[in-house]
């Protein structure tokens, strides 16, 4: 009996250590300082207007701070909670909120886009389903020159698709990969035709909410937004200049929603704890997509997908808008996530900064390694 009590001792003793050891680990690779190097020196290298990091890991938020200034006129310093365009990473939440009412049973993926947009004609290049969408795999269009900057309000969807809607597919949907952000705007049609409700309000019940996204939602002009950073593009002689006026009301669903880096976050967070999908359609977003030959894309349903040399996945995107510059990286596998955001037009080296980061958090000894994914 007391050899048996003995070995007891000897394994909680044994178990004790090793959590002891895995704690101080995490402890290691959460450490404010390490983190705080890497953004403040990418920060005074890239010398964006301002810029906000967040980091979490296993659910938790490691770190989060804002470099520089929200708005420059008035020298107020950029937070964590400061609030800012995100751009395209408005897709995969757009990708999320589809992703909810296929679960629902209220739409498929292989539904023509015409069943819920029916001012969307369809196409005789083949039909425009929500997957090809989803992927931009659809042949929509993007952008033409002059289109991106609009500064017309749409009051409506039907409204907004017609400065595309007649135009010819640029291929047989599925044949090809075409990244198009007209293609996403479609998507916000899905959910006022299944929720009955509009698309902002939807995000907020449904993914914002559920979330703990209290800074996030889709930019309405006139709105008052606590924290909001203001918006900066170089001008001829590079020096930081006021933006131009822009209203996103074109592009609700593929780059109209404003957030935190925080936000952003805890998005990770929610997806990972099943708040806001069923594992298999979580699963789904994060596998590449191919084309109808079966050529493998990197890209999934919303989400850029790769394998890094460890064979971890890595999922993401980035955004870039008049004004605005944004990543979110996500390691789903180790339960890891990085948002930077930055109140500056066209700001480089926004994924590099967050592959360091997340690197960071992910090693041992608190530094990033040599190589990235």
């Amino acid at each position: 009996m007391r050899r048996r009590n003995r070995s007891i001792a000897l394994v909680t003793i044994c178990l004790f250590c090793i959590g002891l050891r895995a704690e101080r680990g995490l402890a290691q690779r959460a450490a404010p300082e390490a983190y705080d190097q890497l953004a403040r020196a990418a920060y005074e290298k890239l010398h964006p207007p301002g810029l906000s990091v967040a980091v979490v890991v296993a659910g938790e938020q490691v770190f989060a701070s804002g470099y520089g200034l929200a708005d420059l006129e008035n020298d107020v310093p950029c937070t964590a909670q400061t609030v800012y365009r995100i751009a395209s990473i408005s897709k995969p939440i757009a990708a999320i909120a589809v992703l909810q009412v296929v679960e629902q049973g209220r739409a498929a993926l292989d539904d023509s886009i015409t069943n819920f947009v029916p001012e969307f004609p369809a196409k005789p290049e083949g039909p425009v389903t929500l997957q090809r969408l989803l992927t931009h795999t659809s042949g929509i269009r993007h952008y033409k020159p002059g289109e991106f900057e609009q500064t017309r309000h749409y009051d409506t969807l039907a409204a907004a698709i017609e400065i595309f809607k007649d135009d010819p597919l640029l291929f047989a949907p599925g044949t090809r990969f075409s990244y198009t952000t007209y293609g996403y705007n479609l998507l916000a049609g899905v959910i006022e035709h299944t929720a009955h409700q509009s698309f902002g309000d939807y995000l907020h019940e449904r993914v914002f909410a559920p979330a703990g996204m209290t800074s996030s939602r889709l930019e309405l002009q006139g709105e008052l937004v606590p924290r909001r950073a203001r918006q900066y593009v170089r001008g001829a002689d590079q020096r930081w200049q006021n933006a131009p006026f822009v209203d996103l009301s074109i592009k609700w669903a593929g780059g109209g929603v404003i957030s935190t880096v925080e936000d952003l976050c805890r998005l990770h967070v929610a997806l990972e704890s099943g708040k806001l999908l069923k594992p298999e359609s979580i699963a789904l977003m994060q596998t590449p997509a191919t084309t109808l030959a079966g050529q493998p894309l990197e890209y999934g349903l919303g989400w850029n997908i790769a394998t890094d040399k460890q064979g971890r996945t890595w999922v993401s995107h980035s955004g870039g808008t008049t004004g605005g510059t944004s990543f979110l990286l996500r390691c789903p596998d180790q339960r890891c996530a990085v948002a930077v955001i930055a109140n500056g037009g066209n700001v480089e080296g926004l994924p590099g900064l967050a592959r360091r980061l997340a690197l960071t958090a992910l090693s041992a000894g608190g530094t990033a390694p040599a190589d990235e994914p």
